[in-house]
């Protein structure tokens, strides 16, 4: 194999083969735009372009597309061989410095996008680069200069509505933590930001003392250098922590101070939060209006520039209060419009929670079948975003329309009917609530669909992060077997 590989780079031609050497430094796969700014500078006359077409056309880069979006990739032996040419070439920390910058600009561009149309876009994009980021993050802690440290936090906090969008709240709060401790300086502004990132995704998942810790880290400092946007983001953080204590009061009070010191820039993702977090807090209160000003004024938003996640978090939150006020019909053209929307984002987060209380309805108004089916369906969209803490607790509510569907339809069929509604995707679920497909014509899983006992064995290392060289070596397989797998799980 190693002779093949020789043989193949000698056949390129010395811009060929240094390019190849520079494009090793990307994990995963990479976009044009990618490639010419970290990989492209001083290849004169030669374009970027030209050079990578020329790699593709001699098999040495891959070339993928999808829904319209071009992106590249080497197998890993190809990488490997590239790493071990751009090592002896002497450019691997000029390439790695120039891909931390790259990285550091494209979650930057991400944040200040992503109240606006182009969310989905931003967001693809960011799950398509993760191994990328990673990366990055990764060499931002191995070098220890100011101007990496600096990158790696502004990148790690920049990343925070994405995780938090993902579920992604464990790899979230590692990041933040590690380049919190990073030896180089950090300005206060930067640890401010991410100290406020850490302490959310803490608090959401239930870890309360380590999150009132970094809020009370984030408040000292914050009194050091005592900006809007400092105070902003202790205020929303202290009203976060507040919030799952269970003092409303005092989340109430913090959160509005977020949300009117935010309100300067109406596209800023915080404002956003902020402000759907506050409608949550005034809901669970018992404040109904406060709650649906609030995400009126959310809607009114994210309407004006096209965005699609708070807005359906929004028409949820105003649902949940139709439900509330005996508005069934109401509440479930919200419900219904909130998945509509979410189809643009397919957060699984808002899909779960508008068949929750959809099946609530359901439950209400006599039709025990289908509330069993949106509950399955429910639970299963659930465990994609793992054990985050929704905006308002809905147990009594749900167990009170587990108990009622099961008492009218019996043991069996309610079994049955959940069953169905878990065996859904999410995007039949969301087809069978608006009546594109009935419930019978959806498909179950089945062996057509499921994973075979060796990509079962491959999923769960995937799972665990090995690498397809990794999990070549762990199975005794080779990795070209070990690549097919994963690309058959994927399509599945």
């Amino acid at each position: 194999l190693q002779w093949c590989i020789d043989w193949s780079y000698g056949l390129c031609t010395p811009v060929e083969q240094r390019m190849w050497a520079r494009l090793s430094i990307f994990a995963g796969g990479y976009e044009l735009d990618a490639a010419e700014q970290v990989c492209g500078v001083d290849l004169a006359p030669e374009s970027a372009l030209d050079v990578l077409s020329s790699l593709v056309d001699k098999s040495i880069v891959i070339r993928d597309e999808s829904d319209g979006v071009v992106w590249f990739r080497m197998l890993e032996t190809l990488r490997d061989y590239g790493r071990q040419k751009l090592r002896e070439s002497g450019e691997d920390q000029l390439l790695r410095r120039r891909h931390l910058d790259w990285s550091h600009r494209i979650a930057l561009a991400a944040e200040a996008g992503w109240i606006s149309d182009r969310q989905p876009y931003w967001n693809a994009r960011l799950e398509r680069g993760q191994p990328n980021l990673r990366d990055a993050l990764e060499y931002s802690l191995a070098e220890n200069t100011e101007q990496a440290a600096e990158a790696g936090l502004q990148t790690a906090a920049a990343l925070f509505m994405f995780w938090t969008f993902r579920g992604l709240y464990s790899e979230g709060r590692r990041w933040i933590e590690r380049l919190l401790d990073h030896p180089a300086r950090q300005s206060v502004p930067d640890r401010v930001k991410a100290l406020h990132a850490g302490c959310i995704m803490a608090a959401v998942q239930g870890d309360l003392p380590a999150a009132a810790a970094l809020a009370e880290e984030g408040r000292v400092l914050a009194e050091q250098v005592p900006t809007p946007m400092t105070q902003a983001l202790i205020a929303y953080a202290d009203g976060v922590v507040a919030l799952y204590r269970g003092e409303l009061a005092l989340a109430i009070s913090c959160l509005e101070r977020a949300v009117r010191m935010l309100g300067s820039n109406r596209q800023e993702s915080l404002h956003a939060a902020a402000l759907a977090r506050l409608g949550g807090v005034h809901a669970l209160a018992g404040e109904t209006e406060v709650a649906i000003q609030c995400y009126r004024q959310l809607i009114s938003l994210t309407e004006e520039v096209g965005e699609s996640y708070f807005r359906s978090i929004a028409l949820w939150g105003l649902g949940v209060a139709a439900w509330r006020q005996g508005e069934r019909s109401r509440a479930t053209e919200l419900f219904e419009d909130a998945l509509r929307v979410n189809r643009r984002m397919r957060s699984p987060f808002v899909a779960a929670l508008s068949l929750e209380v959809l099946a609530w309805v359901a439950g209400a108004n006599g039709d025990a079948g289908r509330a069993a089916v949106l509950m399955g369906a429910a639970e299963e969209g659930r465990r994609s975003f793992g054990n985050a803490s929704p905006m308002l607790p809905m147990v009594d509510n749900h167990d009170e329309c587990v108990r009622t569907t099961r008492s009218a339809l019996g043991a069996r069929r309610f079994d049955v009917a959940s069953g169905k509604g878990r065996a859904m995707g999410m995007d039949d679920a969301v087809a069978y609530v608006l009546g594109e497909k009935p419930a019978d014509a959806l498909p179950a899983s089945g062996p057509g669909k499921a994973l075979t006992k060796r990509e079962s064995q491959v999923a769960d290392l995937v799972a665990q992060g090995l690498t397809n060289k990794q999990i070549a070596a762990k199975l005794v397989i080779s990795q070209r077997t070990a690549q097919g797998h994963v690309e058959h799980i994927l399509t599945k």
